[in-house]
């Protein structure tokens, strides 16, 4: 990779109860990337402060539809953030609600904003995919099911120099 190429975890969907449960490989990406972004759903405040940890000054973060108020306290529903002179929109979003529409609802959050792209969470399925000269980028799930439901478990990339693109990395093949 470049020198001048930043890196920019994306993770969302932990669902876990303690930051231990964490996938080791997800740690790992984290610890590799120059950035993390966390679109939401925690699900507990230990979780929420083990990845600000990891990160500090370089982490950034949502609260989703299922986290609790004490981290509802500590980040907002939606943010944007500047990195590499790229602008980022982040949403989880936080009201929920069905998946059928979850692109539109969460592209309508940036309509007003001049972002190169939107991260967002939710669905639980990764998505990395180029809406009107934006990158529209969702991780996927990052929690692993002791019985398989859905989508394999999941975290994103974004990188960043001169243009930004981003890389879905399936846990358990990385």
């Amino acid at each position: 990779m470049s020198q001048n190429l930043v890196t920019v975890a994306v993770v969302g969907d932990t669902h876990a109860c303690a930051f231990k449960e964490i996938a080791g490989e997800i740690l790992d990406v984290v610890d590799a990337s120059d950035w993390l972004i966390h679109v939401g759903d925690y699900i507990s405040k230990d979780v929420f402060d083990g990845f600000r940890d990891l990160k500090k000054e370089r982490f950034r973060g949502v609260y989703g539809n299922t986290d609790p108020m004490s981290i509802w306290m500590e980040v907002p529903s939606k943010d944007i953030v500047e990195i590499g002179g790229k602008r980022i929109g982040i949403t989880h979003p936080s009201a929920g609600g069905p998946a059928e529409d979850l692109e539109k609802r969460v592209l309508a959050q940036f309509q007003y904003d001049d972002v190169d792209v939107v991260v967002f969470g939710h669905a639980h399925e990764p998505m990395n995919k180029v809406v009107d000269r934006m990158l529209l980028f969702s991780p996927g799930k990052g929690y692993k099911e002791q019985s398989y439901f859905g989508p394999a478990t999941s975290i994103g990339r974004l990188l960043i120099g001169k243009t930004i693109c981003g890389e879905i990395l399936m846990i358990g093949s990385i």
